[in-house]
C-alpha cells in the first residue's frame, strides 16, 4: 500500500477508503506469501543449500518470485478488468500512469520478501552453527577428561598393576609386552583426546592394545573375535568408540572360566557391531554412571545424522556404531 501511494497509483485522499474495504484481503495475502516463502526456505535449506548449489538455489528461489508475483499480478489484473471498488480507486486514468508499472510492484515487494527472510534464516543458521561449536568444544573436553577418568582411575590402575606384579615373576618376556601395551594405551588416549573422528584402523591399533591387557587379566575368561575388513580402515568413527563398548561389556556381564565373555566385532551395513553374550552380573563390577553409551550418542548427534543402536537380540547384546566418511 505504501509503495502504490507514493509511486502515485493511489491517491492520498483515497488511501484511507481503500484500507477500510481493502486491508483484510491485503493482510491474508501478505501474511500467506511471508509463511510461504518461509517455509519454502526452510525446505530448501535442506534441499538445495546454498553453499553447495549457490546458482541453482538463486535460479529457485527467483522462480518461485516469479510464481508468487505471476498469481498476484493476475488476481490484480482481474479486478482491474473486472472494474470493482479496487479498480475504481486506482485512477490511472485520472494521472496517466501506466498500468504495467502497478503490477511491476508485487514484484520488486516479493523480492524484498525472500531476500529479508533468506537473511533471517542465513543469521539464525549462523548462531545454530556457533553455538553447536560450543558444544562440539564442550563435549571434546568432556570426552578428553571421561577418557582420560576411565582409563586412569584407581580401579583400572589397580587392576593392570596387580596383574603386571604377577607377570613380573612369572614370565619376564610377558610382562615386558604388558607394559609396552599398556603404554600404548595411554600414550592413544592422550594423543586422540582433542579428535572428533579416528580412521578405523587407528582406534584398532589402540583396541589390540586395550583388549591384550584385558586377555592378560581375565584368561581363559575373555575371548574376543574381530572380522573387521581392511577395506573400513579409512572410515572414522568418534575416537575410544570400541572402548566404551568393551568396557560397557564389562561391567555388566559375568566373565569366569566357565561362562566366558565372548565378544564379535565385525561389519553390517556400513556400522561396526561389537556383540556380546548376555549374562548379566548380580552386581556390577563397578557402579555405572549409564553416561558411556549417551555421550556415544551425543558425539554422533554433533558430527553426523546417523546414530548408534544399542540394545539386546536373544541372548546377546547388540551395539551398532555408523561408520563415517569424511
Amino acid at each position: 500500500m505504501t509503495t502504490l501511494t507514493l509511486s502515485g497509483y493511489i491517491s492520498e485522499n483515497k488511501v484511507s477508503h481503500f484500507l477500510s474495504e481493502m486491508l483484510p484481503l491485503i493482510l491474508l495475502t501478505s501474511s500467506t506469501a511471508v509463511f510461504g516463502y518461509y517455509f519454502a526456505v526452510v525446505k530448501l535449506n535442506k534441499i538445495l543449500p546454498w553453499k553447495k548449489h549457490m546458482f541453482l538455489r538463486g535460479l529457485v528461489d527467483f522462480a518461485m518470485v516469479l510464481a508468487v508475483t505471476s498469481i498476484l499480478m493476475s488476481f490484480m489484473h482481474s479486478m482491474y478488468d473486472s472494474g470493482n471498488l479496487f479498480s475504481r480507486m486506482m485512477a490511472f486514468k485520472e494521472q496517466n500512469l501506466p498500468i504495467e508499472g502497478m503490477f511491476a510492484l508485487p514484484l520488486v515487494e516479493n523480492i524484498l520478501f525472500i531476500v529479508a527472510i533468506e537473511t533471517i534464516e542465513l543469521v539464525s543458521e549462523k548462531n545454530e552453527l556457533e553455538l553447536n561449536l560450543e558444544r562440539v568444544e564442550k563435549t571434546q573436553l568432556q570426552t578428553k577428561y571421561s577418557a582420560l577418568k576411565n582409563q586412569l582411575d584407581n580401579h583400572f590402575l589397580f587392576n593392570n598393576l596387580s596383574v603386571l606384579s604377577s607377570l613380573i615373576y612369572e614370565d619376564i618376556e610377558k610382562s615386558d609386552q604388558f607394559i609396552q601395551e599398556f603404554a600404548k594405551v595411554y600414550r592413544y588416549v592422550l594423543t586422540i583426546s582433542e579428535e572428533m573422528l579416528v580412521p578405523v584402523e587407528q582406534e584398532l591399533e589402540f583396541i589390540d592394545a586395550y583388549l591384550f591387557l584385558l586377555k592378560i587379566r581375565f584368561e581363559e575368561g575373555f575371548q574376543v573375535k574381530n572380522d573387521l575388513d581392511e577395506s573400513l580402515f579409512a572410515q572414522s568413527i568418534p575416537p575410544l568408540s570400541l572402548q566404551v563398548l568393551i568396557e560397557n561389556a564389562i561391567k555388566h556381564n559375568r566373565i569366569s572360566k566357565k561362562s566366558p565373555l565372548q565378544i564379535h566385532i565385525y561389519e553390517e551395513n556400513n556400522n561396526i557391531v561389537v556383540a556380546n553374550n548376555y549374562q548379566p552380573r548380580d552386581t556390577p563390577e563397578t557402579a555405572s554412571t549409564h553416561t558411556g553409551l549417551k555421550n556415544l550418542e551425543e558425539k554422533y548427534k554433533l558430527i553426523s545424522d546417523k546414530i548408534p543402536l544399542f540394545g539386546i537380540q536373544g541372548d546377546q547384546y547388540i551395539a551398532e556404531l555408523p561408520l563415517i566418511n569424511q
